[in-house]
């Protein structure tokens, strides 16, 4: 009997530490369905770089996917924030950080804490990976799409002040993005 307590107790604990990658998963699923969904209603062609680029890692320096449009491609760069209650903050000397909150409740009331990760480089993005001769006279758009989202994008000066940034906002020569912006700038996009 006490052995199955364990095994419960072991599976419950497996379970909080793998469910921000199972949410990741689905959200990158409902990406596919959503983006392809609008590929073929505007009749936009839709290129990938590798077989799996839904699972495209933040760490890999390769594009995961080009879209086509009549006057634009969009150079898309997956970039996964596993857990909601987190704010990717990028900092000016190109690196970046993952903050995130631990509250403590004392005396009926809670306080939150925030806990930074420590600062990683962001990877210089190839947006040009595998790009085609015939894009050269259309626009192109360098999307750096976050998706599953965090709670917020936030921007670091080397002063340390930091400012919170709009979906859409230019970084690093980048345009961050999260997936409804991308699909309304695709429903738009002439």
């Amino acid at each position: 009997m006490l052995t199955g307590k364990y095994i419960v107790l072991f599976f419950v604990i497996l379970m909080i530490i793998i469910w921000p990658y199972i949410r990741c998963l689905f959200k990158r699923l409902m990406c596919i369905a959503k983006i392809k969904k609008v590929c073929r209603n505007k009749n936009y062609k839709l290129y990938s770089t590798h077989p799996l680029w839904f699972l495209g890692r933040k760490h890999s320096k390769k594009s995961d996917l080009y879209i086509e449009t009549a006057n634009e491609v969009f150079a898309i760069k997956l970039f996964g924030m596993p857990r909601r209650r987190t704010i990717l903050i990028i900092k000016e000397n190109g690196e970046y950080f993952i903050r995130s909150f631990v509250a403590i409740v004392s005396y009926g009331s809670a306080m939150r804490f925030p806990i930074d990760s420590k600062p990683r480089p962001m990877p210089i993005y190839n947006f040009r990976y595998e790009y085609r001769v015939e894009w050269e006279t259309k626009t192109p758009r360098r999307i750096l799409l976050v998706n599953p989202v965090s709670m917020e994008f936030r921007y670091q000066s080397n002063q340390g002040s930091e400012i919170t940034l709009g979906t859409g906002d230019t970084v690093n020569g980048m345009e961050i993005c999260s997936l409804p912006y991308l699909l309304g700038e695709l429903e738009n996009a002439i």
